[in-house]
């Protein structure tokens, strides 16, 4: 339970007003159509303080290093500058209250009534903005965001704003292994006409830790954008993602594996807005259950009316491996435009038996059976991810829950 907002120090009148719209709607409920599926009753009535310090060990996982990459090291929520390692040559970094761009772009948001939005722009400790413009450069340079260390007894509320230039390139990676007993980051990047943006998010925080994390994309003019979102950690966790394409000829792509086990909740939320006309967008999300886990994916795509010539599809699977396990999917589609090509699919099982015995009569073992199989599942996902040291990244990871799951003991993707 957060302390008394309405008397939490803040640092200027903007700030108190996003507080005090939170406190105005309060923690959403069942009866939000948004989070239906996700019941934050037990986040609620933990004990926890908003963390004012960046305290806490800085916690690697020992995924492999990525040579040559500019980590930006974030503690307790807070933006270490002594840990960090940057370089100024190919992108600035400064305080988004200082930057008055930045300043109104989040006030343009169209998120003013959400929760985690409100709470974590009142709440923040350190808000940054980095300047990427690097049109010249054929190899766009990558950051990490690594949110570690913390305290479980106090939340974390970081914002970082990421903004490319006419036609720059990027590559980002998201890390959040932080052990606050809740953790509400926002990420808001935003992409000029002709720019490139890769973008992979791993949560694999600890599982006594809880998750919000709020993801926010505007799209220019042939701007093209992918992200690939992999959740395996905390005990409740909820990966929101919402983009705009606001620019002609946009396209993207969005993907994501979620794995649960033990009693985790994990939630996959995604809110696209096609703007315009000549837009293209994809999803891809996979799923992968075990114990007495509940995984949700709600995916929505809406089509203005002038947003002609759209193509937007959208599919989800999941695969359970416990007859315990929960799976829900609410995939929809909103088109106000009568020109579009747009679709969605959603599947929910269990590993095909059949297939299970024709391997097994080949003479392959059932454990190792099992785990082709699910490689197989995971494995279209996978191959979204166009930067090779993100996807090591990510099968990292993957192993890593795979070596805690009851069902999956021999698994290698």
């Amino acid at each position: 339970m957060l302390p008394e907002l309405d008397k939490f120090e803040v640092k200027n009148y903007w700030q108190r007003a996003h507080l005090d719209s939170f406190l105005e709607l309060g923690w959403p409920s069942s009866k939000n159509e948004e989070w239906k599926f996700t019941s934050l009753d037990r986040l609620i009535k933990k004990p926890f303080e908003i963390a004012l310090n960046p305290e806490g060990d800085i916690k690697y996982k020992l995924a492999p290093d990525i040579k040559d990459s500019y980590k930006l090291i974030f503690r307790n929520g807070i933006f270490d500058s002594h840990t960090s390692k940057n370089a100024a040559h190919n992108f600035t970094i400064n305080n988004v209250l200082e930057d008055a761009s930045a300043f109104t772009t989040i006030n343009k948001s169209f998120l003013k009534n959400h929760p985690i939005f409100n709470l974590t722009l009142g709440a923040m400790r350190s808000a940054i903005v980095i300047d990427v413009d690097n049109a010249s450069s054929d190899i766009p340079p990558i950051i990490e965001l690594y949110f570690t260390g913390g305290l479980i007894e106090q939340s974390s509320h970081p914002f970082v704003m990421i903004r490319l230039g006419k036609n720059a390139k990027v590559n980002i990676l998201e890390t959040h292994c932080s052990v606050n007993s809740l953790s509400a980051p926002i990420v808001f990047v935003e992409l000029s006409d002709g720019s490139v943006c890769d973008h992979v998010k791993c949560q694999v925080a600890e599982l006594n830790s809880d998750q919000l994390g709020l993801t926010l994309i505007s799209q220019g003019t042939g701007s093209d954008y992918r992200n690939f979102t992999l959740s395996s950690g905390g005990n409740i966790s909820r990966s929101e993602l919402h983009l705009n394409l606001n620019g002609e000829d946009a396209s993207c792509h969005l993907s994501a594996i979620y794995l649960g086990n033990k009693d985790q909740h994990i939630d996959i939320t995604t809110r696209l807005h096609h703007n315009v006309a000549n837009c293209k967008s994809e999803q891809v999300i996979r799923g992968v259950l075990d114990d007495r886990a509940r995984g949700i994916f709600q995916g929505k795509i809406r089509v203005a009316p002038e947003a002609q010539k759209t193509d937007g599809q959208q599919m989800t699977r999941a695969l359970l491996l416990s007859r315990e396990t929960e799976a829900d999917t609410k995939p929809e589609l909103e088109i106000f435009a009568d020109d579009v090509i747009c679709s969605h699919g959603a599947t929910i099982g269990e590993i095909d038996e059949h297939q299970l015995f024709y391997l097994a009569s080949r003479g392959i073992p059932e454990m190792e059976a099992r785990s082709m199989l699910i490689e197989a599942f995971l494995i279209d996902t996978l191959s979204e991810i166009r930067v090779p040291e993100f996807e090591k990244q990510v099968e990292y990871y993957i192993q890593e829950w795979v070596s805690q799951s009851t069902n999956l003991s021999t698994l290698t993707v």
